[in-house]
């Protein structure tokens, strides 16, 4: 589980109302969840996901490495990054 951390902060009480609205509607399990939501999309949006791209790419190449057995075309590699950049470039930019 992640570690937490405490931040208070002040909304104005319209975006309040709308946050309290979804968490008694069911729509989320708590206030917390909304906000957490909201800072991934954020996050998403201006690039914050680029480090754990790059530890997923390094912890890819590492288990290549060790892998004895036979090796995947780089046309296929290459076609699989080129689909799933376009992907994510599709969801960020809301044209899914």
């Amino acid at each position: 589980m992640a570690k937490t951390g405490t931040l208070t902060i002040d909304i104005p009480t319209e975006l309040l109302a709308q946050i309290r609205g979804a968490v008694q509607s069911g729509d989320y399990i708590s206030d917390e969840e909304i906000v957490s939501e909201a800072l991934q999309d954020w996050g998403a949006k201006h690039g914050a996901g680029f480090v754990e791209d790059i530890e997923w790419l390094r912890q890819a190449i590492k288990e290549a490495d060790e892998d004895e057995g036979p090796g995947v075309p780089m046309e296929e590699v290459m076609d699989g990054l080129e689909a799933k950049y376009r992907a994510l470039a599709a969801e960020r930019s809301g044209s899914v």
